[in-house]
């Protein structure tokens, strides 16, 4: 088997994935309850068309105001979305070694491949990097019942653009944990 045909394998591309959010309220049921309740002016009245381009453009602005590593303040005193920076850390607890780094999955793989031992144990190669950046819902100041529930989550697009942010701008800078 060659190396490329060995890591679809492990990553299993050849396999259909269903992304499937459970229990979570989306744009669609926004928009479902714009429909239901929506205001008797004719001129306020917006098509799902519309409706999804304004979500949209407006979580376009958001986004690049993340991506410039300046705080997004949510409306009516939700929260605030920062950007973290974290200190690498690596422990043991005696029998394994525990740390926050990332995970090089390129040559996590090629090692992998060339030796199958490493596979079944397992092995991560980690990324030495300086810094740690995370996306952080805060809700410190936040004005509403049952924080515990809300959480948000990055999607890869956000992740893959603070990257790309980070790397090309030696300046960014995030309030450091």
């Amino acid at each position: 088997m060659e190396e490329k045909e060995f890591i679809a394998k492990v990553k299993k591309v050849s396999d259909t994935r269903e992304h499937k959010v459970t229990k979570s309220l989306g744009v669609y049921d926004a928009y479902k309850y714009y429909r239901k309740n929506k205001p008797k002016e004719k001129e306020y009245v917006l098509t799902e068309s519309q409706y999804f381009h304004i979500i949209r453009s407006i979580n376009e602005a958001l986004r690049d105001n993340l991506l410039r590593g300046e705080d997004v303040v949510l409306p009516c005193r939700m929260g605030r979305l920062e950007i973290r920076k974290y200190v690498p850390t690596i422990r043991t607890d005696g029998k394994k070694v525990k740390t926050n780094l990332p995970i090089d999955w390129n040559a996590t793989l090629k090692l992998w491949y060339e030796d199958p031992k490493c596979m079944e144990e397992k092995f991560l190669v980690r990324i030495n990097v300086p810094e740690i950046f995370k996306v952080f819902y805060n809700k410190g100041m936040a004005n509403y019942n049952n924080k515990s529930f809300y959480q948000f989550s990055a999607n890869r697009e956000l992740k893959k653009g603070l990257k790309h942010s980070i790397k090309e701008m030696p300046a960014f800078d995030a309030f450091k944990l």
